[in-house]
């Protein structure tokens, strides 16, 4: 099996912005970041990934109390 190799990331793969968030949320996600090892901007990064996911977690709640339940358990852990 002849695989590629997986091409990393230069900067040239990243667009650089600016964005004001309330103070209390900087500090939430620093602490957040810090605890999972990651810089700040790669906890931003790697949430607003998985945010795709929740939107369709929330769509499935609407038809499933089970998936209710499952959507608060998640939530609740992520919230920790």
């Amino acid at each position: 099996m002849n695989k590629s190799p997986i091409k990393k990331p230069t900067q040239d793969d990243y667009i650089k912005t600016s964005l004001r968030i309330p103070r209390e949320l900087h500090t939430k996600l620093m602490e957040i970041a810090e605890y999972n090892g990651r810089t700040l901007n790669a906890e931003i990064i790697d949430r607003l990934q998985a945010a795709p996911i929740y939107d369709l977690l929330r769509v499935l709640a609407r038809d499933s109390a089970e998936t209710k339940a499952l959507v608060k358990e998640m939530h609740d852990l992520a919230s920790k």
